[in-house]
């Protein structure tokens, strides 16, 4: 459930309320202006916004989900630091990005000729472990550092947050890939690939993210949702792929809770345009999300849901 910001009327978040709204009626299209526009419909031309593909066996397929973007090459040069940012700590399905999609990553960066990759926060015990590619991995897996030293940042054009502890190493690397879930998040309504960010940042800066006063509490949606829009003026990321296999509809960000499964894997350079639609995707209202307007004001890329193309593989 989530609440209805004007009403104040608590909805279900499912995509049939989503999609209900855009219904044409007495007609058999889709509102136009409410719904993304997808290339497999004829309805756009030139370059994708966003690339979605099926999440089985991301080892196999997670390339073509980057194909249209020009590939794993556009974005990894041999020789290059890669820097992947998987949101790992929960242990509830739904609730965390899962290993097969993130290994799939590493070994696609080592293949494009990555001379180091880092995952910027230290998994949890037993994470790795889950995935069916584990012991296939594991020689690579033994060579992937972790974020450790941190140092502070000054954020300029921060409204809420002038400054934050980030590992250092964030900021050293050739390239970045934000790999979060899809899912919702109690102080947010949705946590993707902006918020996500929240995994580099030390847990001083976190705490204060969510109040002023550095209560670690859900009760300031507004300012939190400022915070993380300042926050990700420190580093875009390069490419952004999102877990949208499993994704949690209630009681995030750790669960557990009840899910939906898209079972898919979505891949852009916007990261506010990839959390619009991986959000839509999962029921929710985009317009509902304070995160996405903040971070529109500081131009962190496309809120606009009608005008995100698509490219459905």
């Amino acid at each position: 459930m989530f609440l209805h910001r004007q009403t104040g009327i608590m909805k279900p978040i499912n995509r049939r309320n989503f999609l209900k709204s855009s219904v044409v009626l007495g007609g058999t299209a889709l509102g136009a202006s409410l719904l993304p526009k997808f290339s497999e419909a004829g309805l756009i031309s030139g370059p994708p916004d966003i690339v979605s593909i099926p999440s089985a066996d991301p080892m196999q397929n997670l390339h073509l989900v980057l194909d249209p973007l020009g590939g794993i090459g556009s974005f990894v040069k041999a020789g290059n630091s890669v820097g992947i940012l998987a949101n790992s700590p929960w242990v509830h399905p739904g609730y965390y990005t899962h290993p097969d999609i993130t290994l799939s990553l590493v070994q696609l960066c080592k293949d494009a000729g990555a001379g180091k990759i880092i995952v910027y926060k230290p998994a949890r015990e037993g994470y790795w472990e889950e995935s069916k590619y584990y012991e296939e991995m594991l020689p690579l897996l033994n060579e992937v550092e972790y974020g450790d030293e941190r140092v502070t940042i000054d954020i300029p054009n921060g409204k809420l947050l002038q400054s934050a502890d980030v590992y250092k190493i964030f900021m050293e690397t050739d390239v970045f890939v934000n790999v979060p879930v899809a899912k919702h998040h109690n102080g947010t309504h949705f946590s993707g690939v902006l918020k996500g960010l929240m995994g580099v940042s030390g847990r001083d800066t976190n705490r204060y993210m969510h109040s002023p006063e550095g209560d670690y509490t859900y009760a300031k949606e507004e300012y939190l949702a400022g915070c993380i829009a300042d926050l990700n003026l420190i580093r875009h990321p390069n490419l952004s792929i999102i877990d949208a296999r499993v994704c949690a509809i209630n009681n995030g960000p750790r669960g557990p809770g009840d899910t939906t499964s898209p079972k898919r894997i979505l891949a852009g350079t916007d990261p506010l345009a990839m959390d619009v639609y991986a959000s839509s995707l999962i029921g929710m209202e985009p317009s509902d999300i304070l995160t996405f307007q903040k971070a529109k004001e500081h131009g962190l890329g496309n809120n606009e849901l009608d005008s995100i193309k698509i490219e459905m593989l």
